[in-house]
């Protein structure tokens, strides 16, 4: 190169007496070798280096997971600026941070050294199916981290909090030796599959709530304890596998309305089913193998059901009807205690396998007949179900025998036909009402005995009924509270009860006591104040209907003083009013009374509300500069209707704007970044109550690219020799010039 620029500078297309008679042009010929040497420099390309603490963070992998080893090592411990092209790693567009790992499927066996959470501006971390152990590295410094991939290797300890990972959408790290908990997911609002399916947890389910956008949730082959977490608001949830654990107890599916699958098999799960209501997307429901009881809850919302497994728990009462369940193909229910006679078949492909359950033949012949040949493939069907009875309870007049309903003379309790395992028993509770008594012996034509007002029917061999009949009492009295009963008194009151037997005062003040009746009489409740004692009233709270909670149940209150109530919606629903204590105000979700002069009870009313979604249509460009005008378009919609009123509020990155609903449920705004890199925008939907519209949420990843006229390159040596070159050309150039 040297040679060269001697050429360059000692060729002209002269003699040399001409060279020496003209120094103008040899002085042109400099500047303009120059000028050309300098231009060469700012051509030539420049290679920015990474922080010198990434390069050390991924020299410390290569050491720790035996980078010698490996499958592909190419350009690995190269020179410094050359990082962005060892294999597996990526970088930005200005080569100057590591922005994704790739080295799965690459023979990693060792460690990850802590180190590797100084990658901060990391977005892809993927080191599947290898045969790395240890602990997971504290993930807290990778803040931008989307994706996560350690499956298919021999990590131990406990997973890592998540916390601040707020881009993470997929945290995959299944089949190794994991132990304790898995981490609270609650702030993720990116995260979109968590699967940690195949190692040895042996902890609790950390908290779900807040992870909005979770999609996969997949624990299955571990060892977890304890009940399965809250999943109310999880609306982007689809699927959900938690089998073969040892989990204890089931939760509500309200709100997950995208559910597609749920498998929560090979547990040790107690309690009911809870309701199924609102699934209309579900597929796959497997609670097998494990100790449920109680009634299998209404399946007719379960329109596009395909497989439902229960079999091998402790499950009672009847098969619900199975109408409108076209799809239904796989109905797995033996090993139960499920009773009475089965519902028509959905279709006739199914295949179910009802036996051994207490269950028994259907008076209608064509269901039977549906169950043999369609759906079991047996005839009988019923073979290997052990039967049922059914014990009617009926409350009769002592006089004609015919029945009362009313509950004028007294009350059976279950008062509906109970079906019972053939062999089984069930109890009845016969309570009189005012004035009466049960007169005994009862009539029943079931086996079992009388103990009080209890009588116990079995065990059964046949339909039996059981009829209560009760009689007026002689000298039914009921109790009244004495003269000093409502008073407010200096000494405990003396004057207890003017009718029946007083019990012991309770109390300092204010007292209280009751005067029980006599024979079949009731029990009168009685008080009285202390004198200079600031008289306290009890507001209760209730909820009319479903959808919700109140708290607190019971308050005491001082008089003239006002009661707050804050109810607690249910997942769809909204506190819609309030009323009692004379007038009740509703803000938000608190209802505040006005002074209470006298004990009452404040009822909340809570109506079913519809869920919204919040949708990104578009962000142009998708890609801007610093600075540049950015056009957010959304929509807003509850179902197949379009919101048509509210303001959207997008922000994110350091940048915000409103966008107002239009007539179609869209609306649009402008937002400008001041800072480049990967920003989170997320637009909220406030909901309205008028409308009764939930409020909802939708967020987006944007990638602003940030200006590179600050980026100032190091000249390497060559670099610097051109230079020096070309300047001392131009010296020498102007000291000839001046002689």
């Amino acid at each position: 190169m040297i040679k060269s620029i001697r050429s360059l500078a000692l060729a002209t297309p002269a003699s040399r007496h001409t060279r020496v008679a003209k120094p103008r042009a040899r002085l042109r010929a400099a500047v303009l070798l120059g000028g050309t040497l300098l231009a060469m420099m700012g051509a030539m390309p420049v290679h920015a280096e990474i922080p010198s603490t990434e390069r050390q963070a991924l020299l410390a992998l290569y050491t720790s997971a035996g980078g010698a080893n490996w499958s592909n090592k190419t350009n690995w411990g190269g020179a410094v600026g050359t990082e962005c092209t060892w294999h597996g790693v990526s970088c930005d567009v200005a080569n100057t941070h590591v922005t994704a790992l790739r080295l799965n499927f690459n023979n990693l066996i060792g460690t990850v050294p802590a180190s590797l959470g100084t990658l901060s501006e990391l977005t892809v971390l993927n080191l599947r199916q290898s045969d790395l152990s240890g602990p997971i590295p504290a993930l807290s410094g990778l803040s931008k981290l989307v994706t996560l991939d350690l499956s298919n290797n021999r990590f131990s300890g406990q997973i890592p909090a998540l916390t601040g990972l707020g881009s993470l959408q997929s945290f995959q790290v299944q089949g190794g030796q994991l132990t304790g908990s898995t981490p609270s997911l609650a702030g993720l609002t990116s995260l979109k599959v968590f699967n940690v399916a195949g190692n040895l947890l042996d902890g609790q389910i950390g908290p779900l709530s807040g992870a909005t956008a979770l999609e996969e949730f997949h624990v299955r082959n571990n060892k977890l304890v304890g009940a399965i977490p809250d999943l109310s608001g999880l609306a982007a949830l689809t699927s959900f596998d938690a089998s073969n654990n040892q989990l204890t107890a089931l939760t509500s599916f309200g709100g997950i309305a995208n559910l597609d699958s749920f498998i929560a098999s090979q547990n040790q799960l107690k309690g009911s089913i809870p309701a199924l209501a609102g699934l209309s997307k579900l597929r796959s429901f497997h609670v097998d193998y494990n100790q449920l009881s109680g009634p299998i809850p209404p399946l007719s919302d379960l329109v596009n059901l395909e497989h439902f497994y229960v079999r091998d728990n402790a499950l009672t009462g009847q098969i619900p009807s199975l109408i409108g369940l076209t799809k239904l193909r796989a109905f797995w229910i033996q090993n139960n205690q499920l009773v009475g006679a089965p519902p028509l078949p959905p279709n006739q492909t199914m295949v179910a396998v009802p036996c051994p359950n207490p269950l028994r033949n259907s008076t209608d012949p064509a269901i039977n007949l549906a169950w043999d040949n369609a759906v079991t493939g047996s005839s009988p069907w019923a073979t290997g179900c052990t039967g049922s009875w059914d014990v009617t309870p009926t409350v009769r007049d002592a006089y004609n025998g015919r029945p009362i309903t009313d509950g004028s003379t007294g009350t059976i309790s279950p008062d509906t036909t109970q079906i019972m395992p053939a062999g089984g028993s069930v109890q009845f509770t016969m309570t009189p009402a005012a004035g009466y008594r049960l007169r005994t012996p009862i009539g029943s034509s079931c086996p079992g005995g009388l103990n009080g007002h209890i009588f116990t029917a079995g065990p059964l061999t046949a339909n039996c009924a059981v009829d209560a009949v009760f009689v007026r009492d002689a000298s039914p009295d009921d109790g009244a509270c004495g003269s000093d009963n409502g008073k407010t008194l200096s000494l405990p009151p003396t004057n207890l009860c003017s009718v029946g037997t007083a019990s012991a005062i309770t109390g300092t003040g204010p007292w209280t006591w009751s005067c029980a009746g006599t024979g079949s009489g009731v029990t009168a409740q009685c008080s009285a104040q202390k004198a200079g004692q600031v008289q306290n009233w009890t507001v209760t709270a209730v909820v009319d209907g479903a959808g919700g909670t109140a708290a607190p149940e019971t308050q005491s209150v001082a008089n003239g003083a006002r009661a707050s109530v804050v109810g607690t919606p249910a997942s769809g629903y909204m506190l819609t009013g309030a009323s009692g204590c004379t007038s009740t105000t509703v803000a938000g979700n608190t209802a505040t009374t006005v002074p209470v002069t006298a004990d009452c009870t404040v009822t909340l009313n809570f109506g079913l509300a519809q869920q919204t979604n919040t949708q990104f249509v578009s962000v142009a460009p998708t890609t801007p500069n610093t600075g540049d005008a950015v056009l957010v378009r959304i929509s807003v919609s509850a179902g197949d209707t379009a919101v048509t009123n509210g303001t959207v509020t997008i922000h994110g990155g350091g940048a915000s704007c409103a966008a107002q609903l239009n007539a179609e449920g869209d609306g649009q705004c402008t937002m400008r970044f001041q800072t480049g890199g990967e920003h989170q925008l997320t637009a909220a939907y406030p909901g309205d109550l008028a409308q009764r519209y939930l409020p909802s949420s939708a967020v987006y990843a944007v990638t602003v690219v940030g200006s590179v006229a600050n980026l100032k390159a190091v000249p390497t040596l060559s670099q610097w020799v051109l230079l020096l070159l070309a300047a001392l050309m131009l010296l020498v150039a102007l000291r000839r010039r001046i002689r």
